[in-house]
């Protein structure tokens, strides 16, 4: 056994099951109505090695044999709607068999990128529920789009890679990045990076990729975490890197929702470095702390404080941290870009018509509006459903509407139902965006089984 030298795997096997290395692995799965897409991969095969599935309706009757004709993908079709199906992969030469894997068909909305169903034990060292997409399109036109594997009091620190080469009608496994958690990616000088956690309220780390997203260098540690769950440490969603004044600026908390705290930071480092994995690039703002100005007027005493923040620059240059805060409440803080290592100010907070839950904003060139994608707020029912995904504009960042709703789930059971977390990018007309797709019998709304990809078209005329 070698040690370890490089970020990503394929895939990330657990050292005391190394037989995962040379076993097929079912790598994507995408149920339909009544078909379930998969993608494989088989480490161990030689050329010209064939495989057969086997598949039956869950834990019922004998397996099903289908010849594999294609070569490391495979379908099942003619299936039931809104049933439960287990399925493996199997190397016809020696009988070795891939991990079984669940799937459950129906109707969802978009594209699915992956599933995961709530009871597939499978990638149990990290977590069973999809969750935090980042999506980027490089250079080349090429979209990469990622996205972790959580579960609450588990070690969640896997994250997926997946790429489209035709704007995201097919999707293909890329690799793995092991530990990896909450990463957000960026491109910078010809190279694509991942910044990331190592695990929840762990290191904040950086990686690169030279080829598109399928090798990764080793991470650095940036920042060390406690990366225990119980215990303050590093905090952050995939948040986009804002350029301004000269440097690349993004938002990380440090805290823990068991000891009801987050105190707010900056991350920046210059524009145009020829390699942001070296530390010495990086700086951090000192740490506000929400606690220590509960009698500010606006802020919540009970909350315990903004995560997921926007920096974003205002209309006037000025630049900003806009963060999740409370149901129909942001807060903002205000960035010095002249002291990356300085203090940030409380600026306010601001009414919107969203729930707490991560959104995103991008500034948008050609109207002069900023647009973000929220969970929105309903006054019916639970306050923070998650079942109606929304698109709001704003001019000055402190006025906001809602333009348009993009993904109604309100007629379903929004304790199942979500369509959040979202990433998003602006391309001509259209917007593109990744979610976190909870949909088709979930664990619940928060434990999403799906990674589904969307196109918004003339999104400005909506």
């Amino acid at each position: 056994m070698k040690p370890v030298n490089s970020w990503n795997f394929t895939p990330y096997a657990p050292l005391d099951r190394p037989e995962r290395l040379t076993e097929p692995y079912i790598c994507r799965i995408a149920p339909g109505m009544t078909t379930v897409d998969f993608d494989f991969i088989d480490p161990g095969a030689k050329p010209k090695t064939t495989h057969t599935l086997y598949y039956r309706t869950r834990g019922t009757g004998e397996y099903k044999a289908l010849e594999l004709d294609k070569e490391m993908h495979g379908q099942l079709y003619g299936l039931r709607n809104r049933t439960d199906y287990e399925f493996y992969v199997e190397r016809d030469t020696d009988g070795v068999r891939s991990a079984v894997r669940l799937a459950r068909t129906s109707v969802v909305p978009g594209k699915v990128v992956n599933y995961l169903h709530p009871e597939d034990p499978f990638y149990g060292f990290s977590g069973q529920y999809l969750c935090s997409p980042s999506l980027i399109r490089l250079p080349g036109g090429r979209l990469i789009s990622s996205m972790d594997v959580f579960e609450g009091n588990k070690p969640q620190n896997l994250t997926i890679l997946f790429s489209s080469d035709d704007d995201g009608k097919s999707w293909q496994y890329l690799t793995e990045l092991f530990p990896c958690f909450w990463g957000e990616m960026f491109y910078e000088n010809g190279r694509l990076y991942m910044l990331a956690v190592s695990d929840e309220y762990g290191d904040l780390l950086i990686g690169a990729s030279d080829n598109e997203g399928r090798d990764w260098t080793l991470p650095t540690v940036l920042f060390r975490g406690s990366s225990s769950c119980i215990e303050r440490g590093l905090h952050r969603a995939p948040m986009r890197l804002t350029r301004h004044a000269g440097r690349l600026w993004t938002d990380v908390e440090y805290g823990a929702w068991a000891k009801q705290e987050m105190n707010n930071a900056v991350l920046s480092a210059p524009e145009g470095c020829a390699d942001y994995t070296d530390p010495a690039v990086w700086s951090m703002t000192s740490f506000w702390r929400h606690n220590d100005h509960k009698n500010e007027e606006g802020l919540n005493p009970a909350c315990v404080g903004g995560i997921e923040g926007n920096v974003v620059a205002a209309p006037d240059g000025s630049l900003y941290d806009f963060l999740r805060y409370e149901n129909g409440k942001c807060l903002l803080l205000r960035i010095d870009p002249d002291q990356p290592e300085g203090e940030l100010t409380y600026a306010g907070v601001v009414p919107m018509e969203i729930n707490a839950s991560k959104f995103e904003i991008c500034f948008d060139e050609e109207s002069g509006d900023y647009f973000a994608l929220c969970s929105r707020r309903v006054t019916e029912g639970n306050p923070t459903n998650r079942n109606l995904l929304s698109l709001f504009r704003s001019h000055d960042l402190r006025e906001w509407r809602c333009t348009a709703d993009i993904l109604d789930a309100k007629a379903l059971d929004p304790q199942i139902v979500g369509f959040q977390y979202v990433s998003f990018l602006i391309e001509g007309d259209d917007i593109l965006f990744l979610s976190r797709t909870a949909y088709g019998k979930p664990h619940n709304f928060h434990d999403s089984n799906y990674q589904t990809f969307h196109r918004i078209t003339g999104f400005r005329d909506l």
